[in-house]
């Protein structure tokens, strides 16, 4: 006599309900991999599939779950894309963090002290270092060698302002706290152009043409000056009722810029405009740090105190994404956003957190968060500022800072496709001293 099947318990139906209903709610605030993947791929199978067309016969897991449309192989950011979920997938654990060295003979007969940096546009092995001491250092940060050293001017302070000339990659414009501001040549390191001073500066930029530069600092003024003489063409006054931190150009049109405040408001301007008024404002809840345009100006990326980082169409300024990061209660708390590999992702971190949060830019879930904690870094590190490399994706570096044992800062490289970490190279960074909420 055959005994009747046995019934599936309500245990067995509670935990498999329970096993769905998390993949759902982890499906809809986070990626397991970039670019949407749903597992792990082979990056041989891929380099195969690319060169011939064909899935690897020796991968008959990965061919059988694999479906590649004929239209997603024609997109031509589609093998980019897979190359670098696949081994994102395979460095899921824990992404390579390395210093930045410093190898060279003038290294170490003075301490590099950074107060602010910026990669440059088209050499992708160079990047600019502002200092506390005034100079602005060329460096290849690659091999950590020092290609120029720009040294300070009259009685400057601290750089903290950088932006490179599109058009004329080998100019550097270089802001300081104590408000001067010049444009070098890093070829031959000399200054070309004098500006006017801007008080109390904390924020730069050239726009598209290269013809004119914007500054704003911790007041209520932005000015605009002309490149080529260094001689002030606008000074705006009382466009937001509390400091204006960071001012930005647009990427592709030079007369429309946005400014963010602590007054929590974000505005668009046209520099065409008689009488100057905004195009649009939009209002957080908290004081703004900064806000800068995508790379094709369809977005603005807005970062307020304490983690209110959201994502506004730049036509209109209404909101795309909010990118839902939990808050500290920290009013000091200062928030600062990039976007990495093209607009496809943000990265964000805030002064009194060790947290590097990487967040998809359509859809707001997030990819990884990046803790800096760790062996060899004490537990009181924080994110000072930072910037994806617009080189190479899913890369950026980051300046950090310590507040214990002793109050320092240094440059790190974040290398989130490999899990090789290198501590060693870690313990000799850029130390510098602590700064506030200033700048980008």
């Amino acid at each position: 006599m055959t005994s009747p099947p046995l019934k599936e318990s309500s245990s067995e139906k509670f935990e498999a309900e329970k096993e769905d209903s998390s993949k759902t709610v982890f499906s809809k605030y986070y990626e397991y991999l970039p670019y949407n993947r749903h597992r792990k791929e082979s990056v041989l199978n891929l380099l195969h599939f690319r060169e011939t067309g064909l899935t690897n016969r020796y991968n008959n897991y990965n061919s059988s779950k694999t479906k590649w449309t004929s239209y997603t192989r024609k997109n031509p950011c589609f093998y980019t894309r897979s190359l670098c979920a696949a081994k994102f997938g395979s460095s899921i654990l824990s992404p390579m963090i390395s210093n930045i060295n410093q190898t060279t003979e003038e290294v170490d007969k003075k301490l590099i002290r950074p107060r602010q940096f910026e990669y440059h546009p088209s050499d992708s092995c160079l990047m600019a270092v502002g200092t506390l001491d005034g100079e602005a250092v060329i460096l290849n940060h690659e091999t950590g060698n020092i290609v120029s050293c720009i040294f300070p001017y009259r009685n400057t302070s601290s750089i903290i302002g950088l932006c490179w000339l599109k058009q004329h990659p080998s100019k550097l414009l270089v802001g300081s706290d104590s408000g001067s501001l010049r444009l070098y040549d890093v070829s031959n390191n000399k200054s070309t152009v004098e500006f006017d001073d801007f008080e109390q500066l904390t924020s730069v930029h050239v726009n598209s043409s290269d013809d004119r530069c914007l500054t704003s600092g911790y007041s209520k003024k932005v000015a605009i000056y002309d490149i080529t003489t260094g001689k002030r063409l606008q000074l705006f006054t009382e466009m937001h009722s509390e400091p204006i931190n960071v001012a930005k150009f647009s990427n592709h049109n030079p007369n429309l810029f946005v400014t963010s405040s602590f007054d929590r408001d974000v505005k668009m301007w046209d520099s065409r405009q008689k009488p100057l008024t905004p195009c649009y404002t939009v209002s957080s809840s908290r004081g703004i740090v900064m806000v800068l345009f995508s790379h094709d100006d369809l977005y603005l990326l807005v970062s307020g105190v304490d983690n209110e980082v959201k994502q506004l169409f730049a036509v209109d300024g209404k909101i795309q994404t909010d990118f839902g990061i939990v808050s500290s209660g920290s009013g000091h708390n200062y928030t600062r956003s990039y976007y990495m590999n093209g607009r496809d992702y943000i990265i964000s971190g805030s002064c009194e957190e060790p947290i590097i949060r990487v967040c998809c830019a359509q859809t707001g879930r997030r990819l990884r968060d990046i803790s800096l904690e760790g062996s060899g870094r004490g537990s009181s590190i924080f994110v000072q500022s930072l910037r994806s490399d617009p080189f190479r994706h899913f890369h950026m570096a980051v300046l950090v800072a310590y507040a214990r044992p002793m109050s320092k800062y240094e440059i790190i490289k974040v290398n989130l496709l490999s899990s090789s970490r290198s501590d060693e190279g870690y313990q000799a960074g850029f130390n510098i001293c602590n700064s506030y909420g200033k700048g980008g």
